[in-house]
């Protein structure tokens, strides 16, 4: 009786909050993001006490009272906007660790209840692509959470939180792993979008985490081998996604392993390389899996080389490394063109213009004489 009557307002009450979250104003016309987030707080603070109460049979019951596909696609796409919001926005104090890592459990169980009634009514013939991708939006920012990096934690607290609730990154992994599966023929509705999140994930320090995500992107090129002929899409999404957050300073060295190493990695699945080795298409996929190597190792070094307080040379001697790479080896100009740009900046900044110069003679010579107009770059009007 109580999640009939309660569930669903509470959950419109939350959302209606959140959305309000950034205009609430004071009396002085300034926002109050205090007031609200004490408000919203009394509200989860109901919902996550009525979730953690429900058990198998009350989310059975309350799936089925559901009148139409329509009424449970509403009450899917609300609740899991209600969960991504309560990891996005700070709802209690940084210190509340229990309550947070609370939080975070009840979602975790919750999708899992949720999860069959979504598999079950919403794929095949009746397959929803806003209620999946919501679904998948939830499970990468619940495994990067800040407050689920263990990693971070000193040992004592680490083994506390584990002996309660076990590592959750890895419960919500294996969720979404299993519902990846459960897509079927509808995946390629997510190649190579997923992509990038998917390789978030995949940054988390945590190796069965890594392990679980390998054969999703096995998946991902096996998809678009069938569907294109060649895994181009997949290809450059994913070394665009690893430049920008490696060379911005997410991921550690444990990233190299994850693609050089495959063949050491132990864990649920075979490796990627050795789940390419299997294919028709395996000399591609191996080609394509050793550029990625040779990837990560040079944006490693890009990164460890613009750390601190390292030489200018140093810096240069990265990004020629890597700028040469994407000329020569994988032939992707966009990228070339990119670090052409950072290492005219960082010659600009050392006052050597006459290098900086030479160095935009290699973009010149890319540029043929068009109608296209030019971006703007380096602060010149666009031509």
């Amino acid at each position: 009786m109580m999640v009939e009557s309660l569930l669903d307002v509470l959950l419109q009450t939350l959302l209606s909050i959140m959305s309000k979250s950034h205009s609430v104003e004071t009396s002085r016309g300034q926002r109050c993001p205090q007031c609200t987030a004490e408000i919203t707080g009394e509200y989860v603070s109901c919902l996550l006490s009525l979730l953690g109460q429900m058990t198998e049979i009350h989310f059975h019951h309350l799936i089925n009272s559901f009148h139409s596909k329509e009424e449970l696609k509403e009450f899917l796409l609300k609740i899991f906007c209600v969960f991504r919001n309560l990891m996005k926005l700070t709802i209690f104090p940084r210190d509340w660790s229990v309550m947070r890592l609370l939080t975070s459990h009840i979602i975790v169980v919750t999708t899992q209840f949720l999860s069959p009634a979504l598999h079950k009514n919403f794929s095949e013939g009746d397959f929803d692509f806003k209620v999946w991708n919501s679904f998948f939006s939830l499970t990468v920012l619940y495994i990067n959470q800040p407050s689920l990096q263990l990693e971070a934690l000193p040992p004592a607290k680490r083994r506390k939180i584990l002996d309660k609730h076990g590592d959750m990154r890895v419960i919500m992994a294996y969720e979404l792993f299993s519902m990846w599966q459960k897509l079927g023929d509808n995946k390629p509705h997510f190649i190579p979008g997923m992509m990038g999140p998917f390789l978030g994930v995949t940054l988390v320090p945590q190796t069965e985490v890594r392990n679980i995500m390998i054969p999703i992107f096995h998946d991902m090129m096996d998809w678009e081998q069938r569907k294109n002929g060649n895994f181009k899409q997949v290809e450059a999404e994913l070394m665009d996604k690893l430049d920008s957050m490696v060379s911005d300073g997410k991921g550690d060295d444990n990233h190299r392993e994850l693609f050089s190493l495959l063949t050491q990695l132990f864990g649920p699945y075979p490796s990627l390389l050795e789940k390419i080795e299997q294919e028709t298409w395996r000399e591609t996929g191996i080609s394509f899996v050793t550029s990625v190597t040779r990837l990560v190792e040079r944006i490693l070094d890009y990164r460890d080389c613009m750390k601190g307080d390292e030489m200018e040379n140093k810096k240069i001697g990265g990004t020629v490394n890597l700028m040469n790479f994407y000329k020569s080896e994988v032939n992707k100009e966009d990228m070339y063109i990119r670090y052409i740009h950072k290492l005219c900046d960082l010659h600009l900044q050392a006052e050597d213009f006459t290098e900086a110069a030479f160095i935009l003679l290699l973009y010149w010579e890319l540029l043929q004489w068009e109608d296209r107009p030019l971006r703007d770059f380096l602060h010149y009007p666009c031509q």
